[in-house]
């Protein structure tokens, strides 16, 4: 399989091009902001329309996986228009090229199209985001399902893991903290899927391979608190738990509201998929296993 990955250099992204690599596949990757070394792999501005079109007519790739977006949720509130561009507008550009090229398109979702009332969130649920950030990449989605006959689209939900060194996500936020024997203050109550990076990459490699078609939860199988998921980080790590301090989401510098609690129903990934959800629990002894082997 010939593949383009956007957002190569991203948590993501860098990932999926070692994992598809490994898988034996024909991989080209984009970066933009921070610059990625190897073969394949090239400067890309999203949303530059003819850009687009002459990197994937020039590689030619059976899959495209659209990883590259705007995730920082609170500049995304601060930059609607630019939120706009990068996770609508540069969908739009992918999307319409991948279906003249016929390419199959994977594009990469979140779970903050949702409201966050209740959770556990499956794939027929309407969204209904309630930031900015969401509100961009439904907008994204729409437009992939516009734009495009053959693609999926894949919500993940609080992707953690190694290898992007240039910015933490909370996982290694935590990690770096409590490593230093450092205090440090965690939301107690918003719920979300924590995915770590490696195994959202064997399962969208699994659903490029096979072109499944439409809307797929593909996130960790335990719903858990932030706070939860900091008790268990550190417990894998043998780290001071009592550094762990639960406060509440107003005591944050957070601009943008955040979902109460947007966990993903992973069933229809668990029946379909040979690459299943995993647990947090196994996802966090992967994390460790990787942590040793330097990311």
């Amino acid at each position: 399989m010939r593949l383009l990955i956007t957002g190569a250099s991203g948590l993501l992204g860098s990932r999926l091009v070692e994992v598809a690599i490994d898988a034996g596949h024909d991989v080209y990757a984009t970066y933009n902001s921070h610059p990625v070394v190897g073969r394949n792999t090239r400067f890309l501005d999203i949303l530059d329309k003819e850009a687009v079109n002459k990197c994937l007519t020039e590689s030619s790739p059976n899959v495209v996986i659209h990883t590259a977006s705007l995730t920082d949720v609170d500049l995304c509130e601060e930059k609607p228009d630019l939120a706009r561009w990068v996770n609508e507008v540069a969908a739009q550009n992918i999307a319409r090229t991948c279906r003249q090229t016929g390419s199959y398109l994977v594009h990469l979702s979140t779970d903050y199209v949702f409201d966050g009332q209740r959770g556990h969130y499956g794939e027929g649920d309407v969204p209904n985001p309630i930031d900015e950030y969401g509100r961009s990449k439904l907008a994204g989605e729409r437009e992939v399902a516009l734009q495009c006959q053959s693609y999926c689209i894949a919500r993940t939900s609080v992707l953690f893991g190694w290898g992007r060194t240039y910015r933490h996500n909370f996982a290694t936020w935590v990690h770096e903290k409590l490593s230093a024997g450092q205090r440090v203050n965690v939301v107690s109550a918003q719920y979300a899927s924590p995915t770590l990076n490696t195994d959202l990459a064997r399962m969208l490699i699994e659903v490029a391979e096979r072109r499944i078609h439409g809307i797929l939860h593909l996130a960790g199988s335990t719903r858990v608190s932030r706070y939860e998921f900091a008790v268990l980080l550190a417990k894998q790590f043998g780290f001071n738990e009592s550094l762990l301090t639960p406060v509440q989401a107003e005591a944050t510098q957070w601009k943008a509201r955040r979902p109460f609690d947007s966990s993903l129903n992973v069933s229809k990934a668990q029946e379909m998929l040979t690459n299943k959800p995993a647990t947090l629990e196994e996802e966090l002894s992967e994390f460790a296993k990787e942590s040793q082997r330097g990311g």
